[in-house]
């Protein structure tokens, strides 16, 4: 009640909404956050659940299955090197780059699809926009398999340790970045994307969909993070007012494989027990790796050429 009021006060002072706004964002940042305040009513919740999935974005992920256990074997095989990698940060020496499967950011799964892909494919180039955990266990793959593959990190502000593992550091967020930098990436290459997962006027996010993701050649093989489609954001994320996977949600019913072949949905596959049995007898037993978490955010998709696309 004392905050309506405190609001209503603030709007009286200034007459125009937009201003209103304008003063907030600018003059009352809490951190590195801005308050938005919306005209009109919204009602965050789980539209789509794991009982209650998108039924036609339940139906296109799940043509693929076959494609998804391939790769879901492919992770198995790597498990002697995922034995070697430390468990939390602590057990690491300090300042030291490594990565850790508990690590507050990026789920266990998630990175071993990364490391996977970047350790059984050795891609010229692999460009992250947003650093951080993901880089550590990029260069892990790559230091382990003696890869030639070349890390360029798009990144405003990534932590210290990372300027000492990739290759080529933009510290720019990517919507002030020159975006021809992306038609370096050829067949095979990797796009990895965690950003700010909002679509706004202008966000990084806005930028990666509307002028980045039209324009990657075909054989490109892109990573967008928390990801949890065909499902909802979850409940208890319902106040950051992510939006991202509103947009891959309708690029994927609108595209119908043409374009966009789904190559590993590791939440889809985190809900799905027959998909989720494939590393249990593995991966999750194994004594170095069974107390992690074994869900995944990461949605992984490959740019198809348009004359190759299903019929």
């Amino acid at each position: 009640m004392l905050r309506s009021r405190i609001l209503t006060f603030l709007k009286n002072l200034l007459p125009d909404y937009d201003h209103f706004q304008t003063f907030l964002t600018k003059y009352v940042p809490i951190g590195y956050k801005y308050p938005i305040f919306l005209d009109y009513p919204v009602r965050p919740r789980q539209r789509y659940t794991q009982e209650n999935p998108h039924p036609l974005l339940y139906e296109i992920m799940n043509k693929n299955r076959k494609l998804y256990e391939d790769w879901l074997r492919r992770i198995e095989a790597y498990l002697k090197y995922f034995e070697a990698i430390p468990l939390n940060a602590d057990d690491k020496p300090t300042g030291i780059a490594e990565p850790a499967w508990i690590n507050r950011y990026i789920p266990p799964l998630d990175s071993m699809a990364l490391y996977t892909f970047l350790a059984s494919t050795n891609p010229r180039h692999y460009f992250e926009v947003g650093s951080g955990n993901s880089t550590k266990f990029a260069r892990r793959a790559i230091r382990d398999h003696k890869l030639t593959t070349h890390i360029t990190s798009i990144d405003p502000q990534p932590r210290a340790e990372i300027e000492g593992i990739s290759d080529r550091s933009i510290r720019l967020p990517l919507e002030e970045v020159a975006l021809s930098i992306f038609q370096k990436l050829d067949d095979g290459d990797i796009l990895f994307i965690d950003n700010s997962h909002r679509i706004f006027m202008n966000s990084d996010a806005t930028t990666f969909f509307l002028d980045v993701l039209p324009y990657l050649k075909p054989g490109v093989l892109v990573q967008l993070h928390d990801i949890w489609l065909p499902y909802d954001y979850p409940e208890a994320w319902k106040f950051r007012y992510y939006s991202e996977q509103y947009c891959l949600a309708m690029l994927l019913l609108a595209d119908q494989g043409q374009r966009y072949e789904i190559i590993l949905p590791n939440m889809f596959i985190s809900f799905d027990r027959s998909l989720c049995d494939i590393l249990d007898a593995t991966i999750w037993q194994h004594p170095h790796l069974s107390d992690v978490a074994h869900h995944g955010g990461s949605f992984w998709f490959k740019i198809r050429k348009l004359n190759s696309a299903r019929q």
